[in-house]
Order: C-alpha cells, then sequence, then structure tokens
C-alpha cells in the first residue's frame, strides 16, 4: 500500500465527511491539480472549473481509492479524465480529420528547451490549438502511448502521432518566438 499514515488519516477523516478533513485534503493537492488543469485549459478560470469538478469527483468516490497507487496520482488521473471530458464536451462539433504519416515532415529532434518560467511555457501552451494540446499533454505528462491517445480521442494511431509532432514544431516555434524578443 502507497499510503502514508498522514494521507491514510485524512482519506479516513473524508470519508467520515470530516470537513476540516475535506479541506486539509484539498489544500495539499489543490496547488498541484491547478498545474495539471492548467495545462489543459484556455484559461485559468476553466482550469479552476475543470479542478473543482475534479474534486467533486474525488470526494465522491474517494471510497474507490485502494492504495494501488499513491493518492497524489489516483486525484492526478481524476483531473487528467475531466480535463479530457471538459475537451470533448466542448469540441463535439470537430471533424477531425485522418493525417496520413508519410505527408508529415516528422522532425522528432526538435528540442523544445529555452529559458523560459513555467508560467511562461503553460502561457505558450494555452494559446497552442486544442487537439494538439490534448495530444501533447497526455504524450508528454501522462505518459499515455499514441494508441491510448488515438482511442481517447477516437481517431487513429499515427492522427495522434501527427497531432504531437505539429505540437512540438508549433510550441518550438513558440519558444523561439519569444526567445528572439
Amino acid at each position: 500500500m502507497k499510503v502514508s499514515n498522514n494521507h491514510k488519516n485524512l482519506i479516513d477523516g473524508c470519508l467520515r465527511n470530516d470537513r476540516k478533513c475535506q479541506q486539509e485534503l484539498y489544500d495539499t493537492f489543490a496547488p498541484k491539480m491547478l498545474a495539471v488543469c492548467m495545462r489543459y485549459a484556455n484559461t485559468k478560470h476553466e482550469a479552476e472549473d475543470i479542478m473543482i469538478e475534479g474534486f467533486m469527483q474525488v470526494f465522491t468516490h474517494l471510497e474507490n481509492f485502494f492504495g494501488e497507487s499513491s493518492l497524489e496520482s489516483w486525484i492526478r488521473k481524476i483531473m487528467v479524465n475531466k480535463a479530457i471530458s471538459n475537451f470533448r464536451s466542448n469540441n463535439k462539433r470537430y471533424n477531425y480529420e485522418i493525417i496520413d504519416m508519410d505527408m508529415e515532415i516528422a522532425d522528432d529532434s526538435s528540442n523544445i528547451e529555452a529559458g523560459l518560467t513555467g508560467a511562461e511555457i503553460i502561457h505558450i501552451m494555452q494559446k497552442m490549438p486544442e487537439m494538439q494540446k490534448l495530444v501533447f499533454n497526455l504524450r508528454v505528462f501522462e505518459d499515455y502511448s499514441f494508441k491510448e491517445i488515438g482511442e481517447e480521442i477516437n481517431v487513429p494511431e499515427n492522427t495522434a502521432r501527427v497531432y504531437f509532432l505539429r505540437a512540438k514544431k508549433w510550441i518550438t516555434e513558440k519558444i523561439k518566438e519569444k526567445s528572439d524578443k
């Protein structure tokens, strides 16, 4: 079991509807979870909405946490799933193209490092085209395979790869523009 004694006590208190424990659990994880949600959202307000919905699910389903992973990982997974759900509900009208890998110029050697702060990178990412942002986040931060990404967003695996390559190219260009200023 990967649950620390402190987290075990928090979980037990939350399951008893102890408001102090619920507040402590929220205060402990909210800053990190807001950062996760910010990567998927277009605005801080949208990220906060995703996070609040995520915490509502955390408190509603806390009895389903069995300690197979850390509490933080379990909460993070809920936040990512809420972000994916938010993306789906806000983008129902899109008809995504099937992209042929051979038609894309794939430069997988691009390096997207620059001396930028986390806030600057988040700001850049929030302006990324929606599908590219979602695929980039799932691949880079959540370690989803392209097959898993394709299944989540209902596109072929190669299409997910192309969206990822486009995201890398997009973010590299934006970082270069920012560093040239």
